[in-house]
């Protein structure tokens, strides 16, 4: 009798990586900012757990069994291999295609996604950014003093000037107030609900209220794309994404990704900036770093504000926030082929969960890791972070962040003292509504000085 081999299981395949059981890790839910947590878990026990076990392991993150791979070391090799890796066949990447279409920049992989970068990116360059940097701030002031003296959501508020600076910098259009709030809350209600599994998606993106504000939305971004291409033509960053040369064997960009060239000018990224900015106002509150910012902040123009050279102390603050409050901890992504990783063989087609920001919290490359201090950007050469992640799938909203945060800081400290009710808090968006994602909340006054 002959016997078939038994085939090598996919369990069977992973078996030499070892599993990180997630009740040894310590769950957090403290609101506390600087009580650092990844994922729900304290960052100490993430350390703790990695240190034991190392740098690849095998966990069930999300409801999904994957291998994870952490610390600066797997950050290097992850990104220098962009070929072993793929982000199409992941559940993120469902996310963006069933909301924002099949050929979003979130879904691609290989050529198709680097044709894409590559025309798109030019509107996200520093040139084009501070090209209105004064209009963005005359906007974003008197939002402030708008709300001077009274207690806001900053969170709300930052989102909303900078949609409505995004629409008169970054894609200058006539918008009124009532679809300027609708694509903001679009914005929010989209990209928030990547906190929930696809079975959840699917219900809190099919309510009505969403459907109707995706509707207005898409209208507008096809709108903006029927008019800019009869000729209309405005000195802003659609200009040049519709006026630059492809580059040789590129196709240019059709009108559905031109629709997602204008989501992006417009509204796309705005709660990243605050989630950055919520939990640096409250880690600075009361300390000496007010007064010192503030110190550095007089006599600030925007047009100071071609580089951080000039503000050592705001600098500081900013690279602290990249590292202890990342917007984006964990990215999920496929390998392509076997691979060979930090010593650990990962076969094709694995889900891997990649936990690029714990290499923020390694005492190697940062001493005294689980405290916020931002003096040590001031007196030591550090590894810089990497809150938007790295390789050929960074972040496109990097060059706005670096232009929003430093001038929104500046426009609140040189002018106000603050006052905030407590720490940022993650409440539920539609609390009538189960099962909804999370948003920031963080109650503030603006006290002119």
């Amino acid at each position: 009798m002959t016997h078939q081999p038994r085939q090598v299981s996919d369990i069977d395949k992973l078996a030499h990586i070892p599993k990180l059981d997630l009740s040894l890790l310590e769950q957090n839910e403290n609101p506390e900012p600087t009580d650092f947590k990844l994922l729900g878990y304290s960052v100490s026990s993430w350390l703790a757990q990695v240190d034991r076990i190392g740098p690849v392991f095998q966990a069930n993150l999300d409801g999904n069994d994957s291998v994870v791979i952490a610390t600066a070391e797997a950050n290097v090799q992850a990104w220098k291999g962009p070929k072993d890796w793929a982000y199409r066949p992941t559940d993120a990447s469902t996310f963006f295609r069933n909301q924002m279409g099949d050929e979003h920049i979130s879904t691609l992989d290989g050529e198709p996604h680097r044709r894409l970068r590559k025309l798109v990116l030019p509107g996200f360059g520093a040139a084009a950014l501070n090209r209105d940097i004064s209009i963005a701030a005359d906007i974003i002031s008197k939002g402030f003093t708008e709300s001077s003296g009274q207690s806001t959501n900053i969170h709300e508020t930052l989102c909303r000037l900078y949609a409505q600076s995004f629409t008169k910098t970054q894609i200058k259009v006539d918008i009124s107030d009532s679809l300027l709030a609708v694509l903001n809350r679009f914005e929010e209600e989209f990209i928030s609900g990547l906190q929930l599994s696809l079975a959840d998606q699917d219900k809190w993106f099919g309510r009505e209220k969403y459907q109707q504000l995706r509707a207005e939305a898409f209208e507008y971004f096809n709108r903006v794309v029927r008019i800019r291409s009869k000729g209309e033509h405005t000195d802003d960053s659609m200009a040049i994404l519709l006026d630059r040369k492809p580059p040789d064997g590129c196709e240019p960009l059709d009108d559905q990704e031109l629709a997602q060239a204008v989501y992006f000018l417009s509204v796309a990224g705005v709660g990243n900036i605050a989630n950055l900015l919520c939990p640096l106002m409250w880690a600075i509150q009361g300390t000496q770093w007010v007064p010192r910012l503030q110190h550095e902040l007089e006599g600030f123009t925007p047009a100071k504000l071609t580089g951080m050279r000039d503000f050592p102390v705001m600098r500081a603050l900013i690279a602290e926030a990249e590292r202890c409050f990342a917007p984006a901890q964990m990215v999920p992504k496929r390998t392509t082929t076997d691979i060979e990783f930090l010593g650990k063989h990962i076969p094709a087609n694995t889900l891997v969960s990649h936990l690029h920001a714990l290499s923020h919290f390694e005492v190697a490359r940062y001493p005294d890791p689980l405290r916020f201090k931002p003096e040590r950007w001031l007196s030591e050469d550090l590894n810089k972070p990497n809150a938007f992640g790295g390789g050929k799938h960074m972040c496109l909203g990097l060059g706005v962040t670096r232009v929003y945060l430093p001038l929104t800081l500046a426009l609140i400290y040189r002018e106000y003292d603050v006052v905030i009710d407590g720490p940022p808090r993650s409440e539920s968006l539609e609390p009538s509504f189960e099962p909804a994602p999370r948003s920031t909340v963080m109650h503030t006054r603006l006290i002119r000085r």
